[in-house]
């Protein structure tokens, strides 16, 4: 893959040898810089960085809200648990991802900023702050209403929930003050130990400013806000974002690997779903064999069916006829399997390596959609021929990280229809951005605030509606549950169709 990186190249293994500070640490304050202890936050940091990229930014939710958006299609009979396409999701499945993101990033960030406060290194402080805000805000965002002003306090073990409006506004204002204090100058600066940016402090500032953008526009359709105010607001902090794709680097190899890879090690269940490269068909977009591999048996593109059985690809050809009467050489009467589950899948469509090999790095903020971001903003406060321009730069970016040739990328976009000519322009700009945001929760949140793509719901599922929100976690129920009743959301299946804050009514 063809892309200049925007990472360090720092092995994941050298995280075995950095030691992370643990809850207990929480209140821990060294006011003397010259002890042993003072080099905690400098050896915490990488670790925060590895879990705010591998539990909160490619924990389950992206890959649950890539099934739910029809991206990718999960290729088996049945999950050994929740039917997560058929929108089923259960309170103990949401345990693991809340407890990371509050323990292995919240607390972690607030240790490093107690750490950082006494001895006024203001670098690490800045971005600890800043990864704790936006880690509060993408679990609201999954949840709704969560703990947080009395959250992260050991002494207090059922935290009150706020508000989605609350958490908003706190993070708002943690971002303003992460990145004056980014601005800071001192001696504590991170470098090698910053495995995102190696101490890049202006590009720290960039994607938070980036980042403060994306929040003012998953605004724009909230209850009591104006699309035009939060639009501005996304664009001002745009003209002072990023100008190339962050990205976290894995090398590969054991302990290195991306997150998307685990779909290698588990046999490669997750296929290409059938809504998915239909898009791109439709689109004739030159993406499509970079991201989707063709089928082993012939070649041609053919995606699994979300929430059917095994290898139904909507294909009338391969999912009615005989598979013997089809390929004889798959069968074998004595074979209790036969026609070979082997065969079965080679007519599936896997996703292709530039998802899922193991060195691929992983998204933390793109250019691609920083453009899409700018686009849509452009459409709400000046129109469609605003928008054109920082449309086609996000499909542009995408297409160019992808490493496709651009001579192809030309051709898509001088073949593409204006936004001005377009029946809706925000469904095209929302459409790629959901193209480059594949199997992130990006793509999620803007379906929920958008309603685009339009999709079809699969075949009896559990709740009447692609879920809205992932169901309070099992241990909050058992252990703070006079708190989660106070904010009135059902905890059963129910919950997952009800609504967040800013979600526009899909």
């Amino acid at each position: 893959m063809s892309k200049r990186r925007a990472t360090t190249g720092i092995g994941l293994a050298l995280l075995l040898a950095l030691p992370a500070g643990g809850c207990e640490s929480f209140l821990a304050v060294n006011d003397n810089p010259n002890e042993p202890e003072s080099v905690r936050m400098e050896q915490t940091l990488p670790g925060l960085i590895v879990a705010f990229t591998n539990d909160v930014l490619a924990g389950a939710p992206a890959e649950w809200s890539g099934q739910w958006l029809q991206q990718w299609s999960y290729n088996r009979d049945e999950m050994p648990y929740s039917q997560i396409e058929l929108y089923e999701l259960t309170s103990i499945d949401t345990d693991e991802f809340w407890s990371d993101a509050y323990t292995n990033v919240m607390v972690e960030a607030r240790n490093i900023m107690d750490e950082a406060a006494a001895s006024e290194a203001w670098a690490y402080h800045g971005i600890a702050k800043f990864l704790l805000a936006w880690t509060a805000t993408i679990v609201s965002d999954a949840f709704g209403p969560i703990p947080f002003s009395e959250a992260l306090d050991p002494l207090n073990p059922d935290p009150a929930y706020d508000t989605q409006q609350e958490v908003y506004q706190a993070a708002h204002q943690m971002i303003e003050e992460a990145i004056e204090e980014m601005q800071r100058p001192g001696d504590r600066v991170p470098s090698a130990n910053d495995l995102l940016l190696a101490g890049d402090m202006a590009r720290w500032v960039q994607l938070a400013r980036t980042v403060q953008a994306r929040l003012h526009m998953r605004l724009t359709n909230a209850p009591g806000e104006s699309a035009e105010e939060r639009a501005q607001q996304a664009l001002n902090a745009l003209a002072e974002g990023i100008t190339e794709t962050v990205a976290f680097d894995y090398v590969g190899g054991p302990g290195a690997r991306q997150p998307l890879w685990n779909s290698v090690e588990w046999d490669d269940p997750q296929t290409a779903s059938s809504t998915f490269i239909a898009l791109l068909e439709r689109l004739d977009d030159p993406r499509l064999p970079i991201m989707v591999a063709p089928a082993a048996y012939d070649g041609a593109y053919r995606g699994h069916v979300p929430g059917a059985l095994r290898n139904i690809t909507g294909d009338p050809f391969f999912d009615e006829q005989d598979r013997c009467t089809v390929a004889p050489e798959s069968c074998d009467p004595a074979d209790e399997n036969y026609p070979t589950i082997a065969w079965n899948d080679s007519i599936v469509s896997h996703l292709g390596d530039a998802l899922l090999a193991d060195s691929v790095d992983y998204v933390w903020m793109s250019l691609a959609e920083a453009k899409f971001l700018e686009a849509e903003a452009q459409l709400i406060v000046n129109g469609a021929a605003a928008a054109d321009a920082p449309y086609r730069d996000g499909i542009r970016a995408h297409m160019e990280w992808l490493g496709v040739p651009a001579a192809e990328i030309q051709t898509y976009l001088d073949a593409l229809p204006s936004l001005t000519a377009v029946p809706n322009a925000e469904e095209a700009i929302i459409t790629q951005k959901y193209i480059a945001n594949f199997m992130r929760i990006e793509a999620w949140n803007d379906w929920r605030r958008t309603g685009y793509p339009v999709l079809t719901l699969v075949e009896d599922p559990y709740v009447p509606g692609i879920p809205q929100r992932l169901r309070t976690p099992a241990a909050e129920i058992n252990n703070n549950g006079e708190n989660v009743a106070a904010t009135g959301i059902p905890t059963g299946l129910d919950g997952l169709l009800h609504e967040v804050w800013w979600a526009s009514g899909n």
